[in-house]
């Protein structure tokens, strides 16, 4: 079975809640658990399904959150995609400067493109699942 755009939508909003994301191909399920490179990672509620995935890992198709580079990009994207020139040449001055993730999404939820920053990001996460398809 190969994923559908609702299985995509799922993944990448899982993705983006720090889980590491795994589909069954026999029967579509989606598994899931927390990265165990996160801080704050507890093995104990996850070990069930880490070791369902590990036994039969060849039936699973594996997806990870992007990167910080490519984070990075998706917020830099939607910089570029704004027509609002102003907060352009905010968020772009943001991206500039040392820790720009947390200053991005400061300035971000402090403006009326806050829902217009989710969806670009969500579509950039569902474009980012879908590429691992492949």
């Amino acid at each position: 079975m190969t994923p559908t755009d609702e299985h995509i939508k799922e993944i990448a909003d899982l993705l983006d809640c720090g889980q590491i994301c795994f589909f069954h191909k026999p029967t579509g399920s989606i598994e899931h658990y927390s990265d165990p490179e996160g801080e704050y990672f507890d093995p104990e509620p996850w070990k069930e399904i880490m070791k369902a995935i590990e036994a039969d890992l060849d039936n699973y198709i594996r997806f990870d959150k992007m990167d910080s580079r490519q984070g990075f990009q998706v917020m830099e994207d939607f910089a570029r995609s704004l027509t609002d020139s102003n907060f352009q040449s905010r968020l772009l001055e943001i991206l500039a400067q040392r820790k720009p993730f947390s200053k991005f999404k400061f300035a971000v939820d402090n403006s009326k493109y806050r829902q217009t920053w989710f969806d670009f990001r969500d579509q950039a996460n569902f474009e980012w699942v879908r590429q691992q398809l492949h």
